[in-house]
């Protein structure tokens, strides 16, 4: 709502358009609070879309808003109208993290002759302090002067120049706590009331044997990768492939019939089919997503599946169903469903793996955190024994408490098994608040 007023306030005070960019998901949700919030009409709020001819008639149709996606402004900012001369931009995180894409650098180039910025986000730190920078370069570039300049302030780095670590973050923290308006989401909403429940799983003999031949070498591959953002090597892979979906690697692994981490799930879709509530289910991997879904409609539930492979338009439509009571389950990738769902009416949340992040995880499960819950909101997180899911979890908890150190208005996040006891007493207090 108030990127809608400031639109607003910019065009009846200033005469000033506004270009809106932001993942292609949230056109049609934010083209409508546009319109909700604000005495725009219906053909002063555009969203620009489409083939190349399309774009330059949408481009050319005198709104006083556009909406686009990140590419499509970055590629097309410089054939908006003359009087658009502000960029707000929705999960800022999710478009313009990183300094060396192509999409950022035409981003400087459009700042350089846009007057007003306005970057919204709810993960100022997207797992490296590094995500900061565009954003700092745009608002005030004197303060660094290039990303190398940058690079030395805030990261530990070997001869190699490959980066160890992450330092220094309390500059971060004061600069954007003199250009941010920041809140916290307890502000907006209410104190998170969830109970997070680690749930330790054993895989399958077979499973485990085969997993057992490229865990070591992962674990290397992973450590060479997770601080850099670049992604894990091959066996590292391997390794989380065979623990999420092993039956698609064949014999003898086509065998399993439920693997750990699918047997504890069984119990939540019993005690779903019990109560008849819904249930959200974020997974990493497609093959794991596909089978995922085949299992809760053997069990007899209706489900919905949001992931890389499903349309804007279809997400659409398994959103509208999943508030309607239409569908019980959706099956995701916290990924493509971490952004722009409310989905309040759920109180179980399953994760049954996780990717590297700590805002997918964050972001996933505030999907059911949207207005003031009722009842505490239970967050499930898989895990197999013995495996790099703990690793995994503890780099993602060491991302969080980074994001934490900058920000200052984000929830830490305990995952892991240890964590998460140490972290109940809080939560329990919270659920009799």
């Amino acid at each position: 709502g108030s990127a809608c007023v400031y639109a607003w306030w910019l065009w009846t005070e200033k005469k000033v358009g506004t270009a809106w960019a932001m993942p292609q998901s949230l056109l049609k949700k934010n083209r409508e609070e546009m319109l909700a919030f604000t005495d725009f009409q219906p053909k002063d709020v555009i969203i620009v879309n489409g083939t190349p001819a399309q774009r330059a008639k949408q481009l050319a149709s005198g709104a006083k808003v556009y909406l686009m996606g990140f590419d499509c402004f970055s590629t097309n900012w410089g054939l908006l109208p003359k009087w658009v001369d502000c960029l707000i931009v929705g999960e800022w995180h999710l478009g313009y993290g990183g300094d060396d894409a192509l999409r950022t650098r035409r981003l400087y180039k459009a700042m350089g002759k846009m007057k007003y910025f306005l970057p919204l986000t709810g993960t100022l730190i997207n797992g490296k302090l590094s995500s900061a920078y565009p954003a700092i370069r745009i608002i005030d570039p004197s303060l660094y002067t290039d990303f190398e300049h940058f690079m030395v302030a805030h990261s530990i780095r070997d001869g190699y120049g490959k980066v160890l670590g992450w330092t220094n973050p309390k500059p971060l923290t004061a600069f954007f706590k003199k250009h941010a308006i920041r809140h916290s989401f307890t502000e907006v909403y209410e104190a998170e009331k969830k109970v997070v429940v680690n749930e330790l799983c054993e895989m399958d003999p077979e499973q485990r044997a085969a997993y057992t031949e490229f865990e070591k070498v992962g674990l290397l591959e992973l450590e060479n990768s997770w601080l850099e953002g670049s992604l894990p090597g091959v066996n590292f892979i391997r390794c989380r492939q065979l623990m999420e979906h092993p039956k698609t690697f064949g014999a003898p692994l086509d065998k399993i019939k439920l693997t750990g981490k699918e047997q504890r799930l069984m119990i939540h879709l019993e005690h779903a089919k019990d109560t008849g509530k819904p249930l959200l289910i974020f997974a990493v991997f497609q093959p794991q997503q596909e089978r995922l879904v085949e299992i809760c409609k053997k069990v007899g539930f209706r489900v919905g599946i949001i992931n890389g492979n499903v349309s804007a338009a279809k997400r659409a439509q398994v959103d509208e169903a999943f508030q309607a009571g239409e569908l019980d389950i959706v099956v995701a990738s916290a990924a493509t469903a971490s952004v722009g769902f409310n989905w309040g009416h759920v109180d179980t949340i399953v994760f049954m793996s996780l990717d590297f992040m700590d805002s997918p995880f964050l972001q996933g499960y505030r999907r059911a955190m949207r207005g003031v819950r009722t009842s505490p909101l239970l967050i499930y997180v898989m895990e197999y024994a013995e495996s790099v899911d703990q690793r995994i979890f503890q780099i993602v908890e060491t991302k969080s408490a980074m994001a934490v150190a900058v920000g200052q208005t984000q929830v830490a996040i305990a995952i892991s098994a240890k964590n998460v006891i140490r972290s109940q007493w809080k939560c329990w207090h919270l659920c009799r608040v």
